[in-house]
This record gives structure tokens, C-alpha cells and sequence, in this order.
């Protein structure tokens, strides 16, 4: 029931939320026909109902929370699924929390969270491991061949970023608390060390790059860097590194975020789309009707 509103689908309707430039690129990556539309500046509740109720995908962003940047939007999602049982969408996006994801489970909706997508997180890490070259070459005053080099944490991110470190020339150093991970990071050619070594470590490396979403780059090892070190912190909010201690020795911090959505866009838009025909009916309904793909901005 639509509460007196006319539902009209025509078959396989996608809905993409463009918060980066990776989403935005998404749509040529999707079999359809784009139609742009820019809902930053507000949007008309009947015009989002009326673009909602003809769609059948509805791709939020990466992470999932970035819908909220748009109270407008982020209401009215919040609102359709509160009171539509079965409402015939499937969401995809990137990290659903414990809201969204009970708020799609009540509505019986159908979700599917691509950062828990073997592949997407493979891919992404590559990427990631990339972008994250850049970072140190903007933000660093030396070359990454022949630099000491600490990378923090070992999963898959940790591990991309220090295999392309070291094969471009680094002395990679690997701080993890698993002692498998220590095991695994050595025996791809990298000394590796448990945090307790950190401060040690830091006294020789110019250049940091954090992946683990803890308070792990603590005063201790941050007194230890030399005053022209950098920090190239990617774990997500609120990080890995101390601001204060950082701020009160003068080491530079770069919050990298996002890596996959600023960099190498239209690869990283693939990833996503990839896993996006994997898991629907899109190529289905794209043989049994016109595919409209709505590319909103929010």
C-alpha cells in the first residue's frame, strides 16, 4: 500500500546517490539510460516518492551513513522503509550499521553490503594501496625508495600497501599485534614487530601510514619521529594517531579517507558495479524493459 500514491515500476529502475566522485561514475558502468538529477539544494517530496516508487535498486553510498549528509533524503528513506513492509527495492552500499541494516530487516527489505564482498574489499585494497602512494608524495618530503617505512596493522589494506611500498624501493617496517600477522608480513619480506616496538621504530621511519581503526600511534612512538615525519592515517574516524600528541610535537597528520572515492574514480566505480550485476537481476530486467538510471546528487 502506497498511502494513496500511484505506483507505476517499470522493471529494474536504479536509483544511485552520488556523494563522490567514484558514485558519480558509477552509472556509465550500469546497463540504463542516465538521468541527472541534483537534489543538493533541496528536493521536492513527491518528486523523491515518485522517482523512489518507480525504481527497483537503490545504490546508497560508501560508506552508508554519507545518505545523512542530505537530512532531506536521509528522512524520507528513513520514512519509506519505517512504514512499507516488503517494499520491493534491494539496496546495495558499503558498511550498513546496526540502523540501517535492522531498519532494512524490519521493512523486509533486501540489502547487500559490498564492503563484505571478498572481492570489492580486494580490489578496494589495491586501489587503496595506490592512492595511498600518492598521499605519501603529496605530503612527504622524500622519495619512497630507499625510505624507512612503518605500516600499522596487516589486514587486507595493511598488507596491499606494503607489498607496493616495498616494491617500489621501501624499507618496510609492519607494527601488528597477531603474532600470525608478524609471521605472514615477514615472510613476504618485510620486518615486522609488535606495537610495543613502535616508538623503537619510529625513530629511523620518515613516513607512517596507519590502517587499523584504533588508538594505536600513541605519544610514545610520535616523540620519537623526527620533526619533518608524516602521518598517513586511512583507518576510518576518529583513526588511529594521536591529533594531540601529534599536534604538540609537530608531526604532520593526513586523515586519508576514502581513498577509493578520490582516486583512480572510474576503476574504483567498476568495482562497485561489478559486484552490483553480481548480485541483482539488472542484466533480467535490462532484456525485459528500459533501464533508467537515476544519478542523483546529494
Amino acid at each position: 500500500m502506497l498511502y494513496g500514491r500511484e505506483r507505476f515500476y517499470m522493471t529494474g529502475n536504479i536509483v544511485i546517490f552520488v556523494t563522490d566522485q567514484r558514485q558519480s561514475n558509477l552509472a556509465a558502468c550500469l546497463p540504463g539510460k542516465i538521468h541527472r538529477l541534483d537534489w543538493r539544494r533541496g528536493v521536492e517530496k513527491e518528486e523523491a516518492l515518485k522517482v523512489l516508487d518507480n525504481s527497483r535498486y537503490l545504490v546508497l553510498p560508501v560508506p552508508v551513513t554519507k545518505i545523512e549528509r542530505n537530512h532531506d533524503v536521509n528522512l524520507i528513506l528513513k520514512e519509506e522503509l519505517t512504514r512499507e513492509k516488503e517494499r520491493d527495492w534491494m539496496l546495495f552500499g558499503g558498511i550498513f550499521g546496526p540502523e540501517w541494516r535492522q531498519r532494512c530487516e524490519d521493512a523486509g527489505t533486501e540489502y547487500y553490503d559490498m564492503m563484505t564482498d571478498a572481492v570489492v574489499v580486494h580490489r578496494n585494497a589495491c586501489i587503496t594501496a595506490e592512492a595511498t602512494v600518492a598521499e605519501i608524495l603529496k605530503y612527504s618530503d622524500y622519495s619512497i625508495r630507499e625510505q624507512k617505512i612503518i605500516v600499522s596493522g596487516y589486514g587486507r589494506c595493511g598488507r596491499e600497501i606494503a607489498r607496493v611500498l616495498s616494491a617500489m624501493g621501501a624499507k618496510v617496517t609492519v607494527l601488528a599485534r597477531s603474532a600470525e600477522a608478524r609471521r605472514l608480513a615477514r615472510t613476504e619480506g618485510h620486518e615486522a614487530v609488535d606495537f610495543s616496538y613502535g616508538p623503537e621504530e619510529a625513530y629511523g621511519a620518515r613516513t607512517v601510514v596507519n590502517t587499523v581503526p584504533a588508538l594505536v600511534i600513541r605519544e610514545p612512538m610520535i616523540r620519537e619521529m623526527h620533526s619533518d615525519a608524516v602521518i598517513i592515517d586511512i583507518a576510518s574516524r576518529p583513526g588511529g594517531t594521536d591529533l594531540m600528541a601529534a599536534e604538540a610535537y609537530g608531526i604532520k597528520v593526513v586523515a586519508a579517507l576514502g581513498l577509493p572515492g578520490l582516486y583512480t574514480t572510474k576503476s574504483s566505480a567498476k568495482v562497485l558495479a561489478d559486484a552490483i550485476l553480481e548480485h541483482s537481476k539488472i542484466r533480467q530486467d535490462r532484456k525485459e524493459a528500459k533501464t533508467w538510471i537515476y544519478q542523483i546528487a546529494i
